[in-house]
């Protein structure tokens, strides 16, 4: 495929801080009217930072908030897009439908850095190395109401997951969605997608039920094709004014295509990942302030993909004067379960002292032959205590200490402190300086896997036939002894409500020291008829040292009507190492896991009382998935843009929208030489009836 033309314009820091300055005196002298900007009267409140309802400038670390308009007018399709709205994240395609999602870097095609929450339930998987499906979450784009994004690492509310950052999806009231809404999407790579969703109030009890499938083709020239289908039935119960029931239940399936033409080890093929999950939450609030909080979920997910072929061992890997070809049959289905229960308590000590206490037992357990060398499930439990404590000591002070202790059955026991300080020097202007340690708990893959390959059939050699079952070689070993990852984190922020203005800006100058991290290795093995130079293991042998700062800054005079400018600035450096150790450790080189430059601008015009033209551009700068130079992307750009049409009320409350997606050319998100991200432009309709 030819190689688009791209002329590289480095985002920096100059560029980004001179448009914020000149576009400053437009904010100023911008008069919305009343009626447009009644919204921002009361400031918003976060619920993801300590357990806490707060306004943002309580909070102890920086909290990024995507509302039911923007992610509308984002144009988005798919929730992990959405964080490219978010400062300091970054995204990649791996394949048209495997998508990468991380925090500050740190990561290779498999994140897991970060936690991933829908409506406190907790997304991030317990098996392999990954740690969100994205295609797996469990809720519909259309039924999400806010997004609300924690900026750094957050052990102490939400354990070991929550390494960098945590994200937390809040999804809309039931009562809300009454009614039945239909959707339709169609466009460009061959998407295809139809949701309906249907709510109804039975007496105490609000129903919503919703049933959608997405489709593509994925990327041009690749067996990536996507369909997911979604099922998910919500329902609350208010039982009279202090007690509260919710129950959530829902079923994914996402069928998809994988592997490469010609590949004789990774064959094109259709894989499967379904998930089903239930959660029941009761919720008791006797008086303002204090709540007590029962919750309990389960969830199963299932993946399948399995196919045989043979796989030929040239002699001087066998060793023998001839070319072997050895059939294999390859089966990496799995199923893990879990099951989860939480207590939570919200009380009010004093008029100036709100505190929120804990505890929780979570336990997995995955089935995965292929993976472990075993038909046995590999069981991980772990237990959990929390609480966090919030004291205005003045008008101006408040103070934040929280702290987690977790018992993991895989690792043993972890505490997870934070400290916070916030000075408000007005009414609209806040600085915090907090510091937190946070861990992450190595995953049952990372400290068991033994991936074992054994023929499925007799094989005839110049030195006799080799029975069928015989192990053959060794791909990943087992890697006793892992201890959590761990990192500390410094941050000092800065949050402004400029009401005069409709404007807010939020920066945040960081440094976090991460240590232990787990990184997966090479050694010579010698498991198998086949040594292998390659057999990978995980030890902890990572750290890195990152430093930065964050800037965002928001003008919104109107509910649908914004401006948003972020910028980035981030350095990654990790230990010097000798040749021989980067011979056997080649993912080393941690400075290359992020951009040193990134940059958003991200704004909705309501031009007309039904038209709203919403622009996203995004500059992102040179970084590599898989930690070493010589598989770093080039800094490429993506321009989003949507135009919208609100249907007159005769037609019932609907909207006919285009988007048009990187529609300033086709670049690589992932690696060089990986297929090209290229532009894509649907239609959508959805009416509510």
């Amino acid at each position: 495929m030819p190689t688009p033309r791209r002329i590289h314009r480095p985002a920096t820091p100059a560029r980004a801080t001179s448009l914020l300055l000149m576009l400053l005196p437009l904010m100023a002298q911008t008069h919305a009217a009343a009626d447009e900007a009644e919204h921002l009267g009361d400031l918003p409140v976060v619920l993801s930072a300590t357990r806490l309802s707060q306004a943002p400038a309580d909070a102890p670390g920086a909290v990024t908030v995507i509302d039911r308009a923007m992610i509308r007018a984002s144009g988005a399709r798919d929730i992990h897009e959405l964080f490219r709205l978010v400062p300091g994240f970054q995204l990649g395609m791996h394949t048209g439908n495997q998508p990468l999602v991380t925090y500050h870097g740190l990561s290779d095609d498999a994140p897991r850095r970060m936690l991933l929450q829908v409506d406190g339930r907790s997304v991030y998987s317990p098996y392999l190395i990954s740690g969100v499906e994205w295609n797996q979450i469990g809720v519909d784009i259309d039924d999400i109401e806010r997004i609300e994004v924690f900026r750094g690492s957050n052990s102490a509310a939400y354990g070991s997951n929550a390494f960098l950052g945590v994200a937390n999806i809040i999804t809309r009231s039931t009562s809300e969605t009454l009614g039945t809404a239909v959707r339709y999407r169609a466009g460009d790579g061959g998407v295809n997608d139809v949701a309906v969703r249907v709510g109804r109030q039975l007496g105490d009890v609000a129903l919503r039920l919703r049933a959608s499938r997405n489709y593509d083709h994925g990327f041009a020239e690749l067996n990536d094709w996507r369909k997911s289908e979604l099922a998910t039935l919500n329902a609350d119960w208010r039982m009279g004014s202090d007690n509260s029931l919710d129950f959530q239940a829902g079923w994914t399936n996402t069928d998809s295509g994988t592997g490469k033409e010609d590949n004789p080890t990774d064959p094109e093929r259709t894989s499967r990942i379904s998930t089903s999950f239930g959660l029941l939450r009761w919720r008791h609030a006797p008086a303002p302030g204090e709540e007590l909080t029962l919750t309990y979920y389960h969830q199963e997910e299932n993946g399948r993909d399995v196919f045989d072929l043979a796989v030929p061992i040239p002699p001087s890997t066998s060793g023998l004067p001839v070319t072997l070809n050895i059939p294999f049959h390859f089966n990496y289905n799995f199923k893990a379960l879990r099951d989860d229960i939480e207590l939570q308590r919200i009380t009010s000590l004093a008029p100036s002292l709100r505190a929120v206490i804990g505890a929780g037992v979570r336990v997995d357990r995955i089935t995965a032959p292929i993976r472990f060398n075993s038909g046995e499930s590999v069981r991980n439990a772990v237990n959990h205590a929390f609480g966090t404590l919030e004291w205005r000591a003045s008008p101006r002070w408040l103070f934040n200490a929280g702290a987690m202790i977790e018992d993991n059955s895989l690792t043993g026991s972890s505490l997870a402190p934070r400290a916070s300080a916030n000075y408000s020097v007005s009414d609209t202007q806040t600085w915090r300086l907090s510091v937190n340690r946070s861990n992450r708990n190595p995953t049952a893959f990372e400290q068991k896997s033994s991936m074992i390959f054994s023929n499925s059939a007799a094989v005839s050699t110049p030195r006799g036939a080799i029975p069928a079952g015989t192990a053959i070689s060794q791909t990943f070993r087992p890697s006793p002894g892992l201890q959590a990852e761990r990192v500390t984190t410094y941050e000092l922020g800065y949050l402004a409500h400029l009401h005069p203005l409709n404007a807010t800006l939020d920066a945040r100058l960081f440094l976090e020291r991460a240590r232990d991290l787990i990184e997966m290795n090479l050694e010579r093995s010698s498991a198998g008829l086949i040594p292998r130079n390659n057999t990978r293991y995980f030890d902890n042998t990572g750290k890195a040292d990152i430093r930065g700062l964050e800037v965002a800054a928001t003008w919104r005079p109107g509910l649908n009507t914004w401006l948003t400018l972020q910028h980035t600035e981030l350095r990654i450096d990790g230990p010097s190492i000798n040749a021989a150790d980067a011979a056997r450790r080649p993912s080393e080189w941690v400075e290359y896991t992020a951009p040193r430059h990134s940059s958003t601008i991200f704004g909705a015009w309501e031009f007309h009382p039904r038209w709203q033209l919403s622009v996203a551009k995004h500059w992102i700068g040179s970084m590599s998935w898989y930690q070493d130079a010589e598989h770093r992307t080039s800094m490429y750009r993506q321009l989003d843009v949507r135009l919208a049409h609100r249907l007159p009320p005769s037609f019932g409350r609907g909207e006919i929208a285009i988007s048009a997606r990187n529609i300033d050319g086709p670049d690589q998100s992932y690696a060089p030489g990986t297929s090209w991200w290229g532009s894509r432009i649907f239609g959508s309709l959805s009416l509510e009836l």
